[in-house]
């Protein structure tokens, strides 16, 4: 079984991306695949867009439509998380709100590790324990969560000029991600967001929400690669399989993003994020 990381950046719009200093975001652009207008669901908002990446399933089919709602047992049990551990993988999250343990059935995971987002030194803590957990651990599917974009886009507004601050500092937190593990340790890597946002909020129809960048890297993934076509949330966690070299669950409605599968050598060395 390949080894793959996901990271879920709350909250990103592909248009902060070109106004911040993103230097690791930046760099899997440029040495992976890359798409800016991922379609999220309805509604937009953190616990459904979840749900639909780790079940590939729409929001009213899985059932979780607020971000109070729970989850029914039966889309759970299709969760990529449990998928994983049915074919024999071990699986791990990092994540900052309580909400997201939801994912996965109790006994599911084998590490889960929860530190609550209260100031921008704690995604840094987050992101320094999971890249030690990967590099120590080697699970066969780790999942990453940074929240802080999408706290300070409700306080200060999407596009910011603090939005944009809140990226850099979650940058340098993927940067520790990135350098420290998915290049040496040859993991794939998909690095995606739950919606977008547009002045305080993400509750309308605007492409400023609707629309998330995707960006997949690792010694299986074209270089310098533009994804083309229709792509989905949904698509997240058949792709996810496929690298992973399992099948996707019977019932996920989601497909494959196959055009950006390729063999490639490991690739060089990522430059200092500052």
């Amino acid at each position: 079984m390949n080894k793959t990381l996901l990271v879920i950046i709350d909250g990103l719009t592909s248009a902060a991306i070109e106004k911040a200093y993103t230097p690791t975001l930046d760099y899997l652009i440029q040495n992976g695949s890359f798409t800016p207008g991922v379609k999220t669901v309805t509604p937009s908002i953190t616990l459904p867009s979840h749900f639909s990446i780790f079940t590939s399933l729409a929001p009213y089919s899985h059932g979780v439509v607020t971000n109070t709602s729970l989850p029914t047992t039966a889309a759970t049990a299709q969760s990529l998380f449990g998928h994983v551990k049915s074919h024999g993988g071990t699986v791990s999250s990092f994540y900052s709100w309580e909400h997201l343990r939801n994912l996965a059935l109790p006994g599911t995971m084998d590490h889960s590790f929860f530190l609550r987002q209260n100031r921008k030194q704690d995604l840094i803590e987050l992101a320094g324990i999971a890249a030690c957990h990967v590099l120590h651990q080697t699970p066969d599917f780790c999942f990453v969560y940074f929240e802080w974009t999408d706290i300070i886009g409700h306080r200060f507004g999407w596009m910011s000029p603090e939005y944009l601050e809140a990226l850099k500092m979650v940058d340098r937190a993927l940067g520790l991600i990135v350098d420290g593990i998915v290049r040496e340790k040859g993991y794939h890597l998909i690095v995606s967001s739950d919606h977008g946002g547009k002045e305080k909020n993400h509750m309308d129809d605007s492409p400023e929400i609707t629309q998330v960048p995707l960006i997949a890297f690792g010694p299986e993934i074209r270089e310098n690669f533009k994804i083309e076509g229709d792509v989905s949330l949904l698509d997240i966690a058949p792709t996810i399989a496929s690298l992973l070299n399992i099948p996707s669950h019977f019932a996920w409605e989601g497909k494959e993003l196959s055009q950006i599968m390729e063999k490639t050598p490991c690739l060089g060395h990522l430059r200092q994020a500052s």
